[in-house]
């Protein structure tokens, strides 16, 4: 008869949290320390969010794409709208450095959020945020070229 040890107990294996150079969400290598941002803007008001921390390529991914969607969303409504492309330019850079590092690998006695990593999901071009955001700038770029238009016809 096998006994199965107990959490806790002194003949299993001590788990540990992620350390450096293990992605903070699934514990997996290799992985990179990093930050992604999203901005939150409402009239004059507005908020950036960020996450730093170690995260491996998949889980990075994701992070981008959800940061990249949260921005497209819901950064036009305000003064942050001039936060919106440079948010997404830095966090293109910096994910470059992630989409480099090898597919992830389980690292052996961590304890993680998560038991593999995180599902990357759409594409940032397949999601709510640059659909309304793509809507949006035609809207702004055929106001512009019907007024331009309207008054070149009145002169």
């Amino acid at each position: 008869m096998s006994v199965t040890p107990l959490p806790g107990d002194a003949t299993s294996p001590a788990l540990r949290p992620p350390a450096d150079g293990e992605c903070q969400f699934c514990g997996g290598q290799p992985a990179v320390r990093t930050a992604f941002q999203s901005v939150t803007s409402i009239v004059i008001l507005y908020v950036i969010s960020s996450h730093r921390g170690w995260m491996c390529r998949s889980c990075g991914l994701a992070m981008f794409r959800h940061h990249a969607n949260r921005s497209l969303l819901l950064g036009w409504w305000g003064v942050g709208v001039i936060a919106v492309p440079m948010l997404l330019i830095i966090d293109g850079f910096r994910l470059r450095r992630l989409l480099r590092l090898d597919p992830p690998r389980p690292t052996p006695g961590v304890a993680a959020l998560s038991p593999a990593p995180l599902d990357p999901g759409k594409p940032v071009l397949a999601r709510p945020g640059a659909i309304l955001s793509i809507v949006l700038v035609a809207i702004i770029v055929l106001a512009v070229g019907c007024g331009i238009a309207a008054t070149l016809a009145t002169s």
